[in-house]
């Protein structure tokens, strides 16, 4: 299946920093739907939380998964018939932020148990340039 570049609807052969990610979803009708979409173009690096977060919102918004992200959707007791829905839309979620950061900065939210848990401590991380700062030249040091 062909990438989607910058502009949008071009086929390209050339990889990019595009994370792209296959959406199945339900009809009313209860058809399957698959789509090849791209989650961002802004992997977060540790320098670019703004753009980053702005850009993944607008996709989990997009979806209407951002109660995952806001914690409105928490998880319900494992005994409900909603907890298994629940934990697969949640780890959705939590693919869509990790396969949007760049594979270094990923790797440390793969232990993690909720999208809220990976978006909060994201922002926290990386959400003022002094954080951002500290991350590139701690990266800088440790190679």
């Amino acid at each position: 299946m062909p990438k989607y570049g910058p502009a949008f609807g071009m086929a390209t052969n050339s990889s990019s920093s595009t994370s792209d990610i296959i959406i199945s979803s339900s009809s009313s009708s209860h058809q399957m739907e698959t789509s090849h979409l791209p989650i961002t173009t802004h992997k977060l690096n540790g320098q670019n939380y703004l753009q980053w977060s702005q850009s993944i919102l607008m996709f989990i918004r997009g979806k209407e998964k951002d109660d995952y992200i806001t914690g409105a959707s928490a998880a319900p007791e494992t005994t409900t018939s909603t907890y298994k829905k629940w934990i697969a839309e949640n780890n959705m979620v939590m693919s869509w932020l990790v396969n949007s950061m760049t594979a270094d900065i990923g790797e440390n939210f793969l232990s993690f148990d909720t999208a809220k848990e990976i978006w909060d401590t994201a922002k926290e991380t990386f959400s003022d340039k002094e954080n951002s700062f500290q991350y590139s030249y701690s990266s800088m040091a440790s190679t």
